[in-house]
Formats: structure tokens, C-alpha cells, sequence
């Protein structure tokens, strides 16, 4: 699958808005996190970046079953995995089909 924006014709155009948006994602970096993250090996921050990844996993599952309650769980990870916004729009066909 070919990401199309790597095929940019026109160069981008950094906005005042886009340049106050990393300024601040900049202003939130912990100087002291990222030293203590200098000093762990790859497999150690990879372990961190998988266990954030569970998280937010289950968080989106758990949120998503507050939404559509006969999702069993397992589906529910599924969607989170395969992306939320395929399965809404799913929804909407499906919808669509048995109104008609």
C-alpha cells in the first residue's frame, strides 16, 4: 500500500498555525523523561511503547462497548486494531441496506 503524501508534487507549506502546533508539542517534551529513556535499551523502550499501546487498546475497546453494548470484547479489540472509522462507516451501509 502506497502512501500518497510520500509523492508530494508541491512542496509542503508550513503554516503559522502548523508552526505554533509543534512549538508547543516541543514546550511538552520532559527533559528528565527523555534521559531516563536514553538510558534504557531498544527491548526496554519497546516493552514501554507496547504496554502503552495495550492501554490505549483497552481504553478505545472499553469506550467503543459503552457505545455498541453487544460487542463482545474480542470484537471490540478487533475494531480498535482495524480502525474504528472503517467499522462506522460499515455500520452506516449496513444501515442504509436494511432501511431501504
Amino acid at each position: 500500500m502506497e502512501n500518497p503524501s510520500y509523492h508530494r508534487k508541491t512542496p509542503l507549506i508550513v503554516t503559522d498555525k502548523m508552526r505554533r502546533q509543534i512549538a508547543g508539542a516541543v514546550a511538552e517534551i520532559d527533559l528528565e523523561q527523555m534521559e531516563i529513556l536514553r538510558q534504557m535499551t531498544p527491548a526496554e523502550r519497546m516493552a514501554i511503547a507496547a504496554g502503552m499501546i495495550h492501554d490505549l487498546e483497552q481504553a478505545a475497546a472499553y469506550r467503543l462497548r459503552k457505545r455498541y453494548p453487544e460487542l463482545e470484547i474480542a470484537e471490540s479489540l478487533r475494531i480498535v486494531r482495524q480502525g474504528l472509522v472503517e467499522y462506522e462507516q460499515q455500520r452506516r451501509i449496513d444501515a442504509e441496506h436494511v432501511d431501504s
